[in-house]
Parts: structure tokens; C-alpha cells; sequence
């Protein structure tokens, strides 16, 4: 039961970590729109703004994202074996 616990907390981890980050780049596309400050055309304003945020943030949203489901699944099994 306490697998099921850590993995449900992990999960939520990284959903709070990964719409931060959204919210983030959000905020920070308007800074963009701004003159004299300016954007990437490749990428757009809010690729831009991600890009700016930067890719720690993705991976620790994934990595405890999947741990959480490491963790679920591994409760699961043994609560199958009961």
C-alpha cells in the first residue's frame, strides 16, 4: 500500500512540476511580444518561451512521472499475489 502512495505522490509531483512550467512559458510569452525583446520564428512565441525556460523542468516532470507508474505497477503485482 505504500508503493501505491509514493507512486500516486510522484505522479502528482509531476504534473504540479510540468503545469507549472506551462504557466511559466505562458507568462514569459508575453515578455516576448514585447518590442526590442523578440522571439524565434522556428519556434514561435511559446516555444520560444519554453525553450527559455529551459529542459530541467521536463525531465524531472518524466522521470517522476514514470517512476510514479514504476511504483503503481510494482504495487500492483504484489497486491495480485495476495
Amino acid at each position: 500500500m505504500k508503493k501505491t502512495y509514493i507512486g500516486g505522490i510522484l505522479i502528482l509531483f509531476s504534473a504540479i512540476i510540468y503545469g507549472s512550467m506551462l504557466i511559466s512559458a505562458s507568462i514569459y510569452s508575453e515578455t516576448l511580444t514585447k518590442e526590442g525583446v523578440g522571439w524565434d520564428s522556428e519556434y514561435g512565441i511559446f516555444g520560444t518561451a519554453i525553450k527559455e525556460i529551459g529542459n530541467i523542468p521536463i525531465i524531472i516532470s518524466i522521470l517522476s512521472g514514470i517512476l510514479g507508474v514504476i511504483f503503481i505497477i510494482l504495487s500492483l503485482r504484489i497486491k495480485g499475489r495476495d
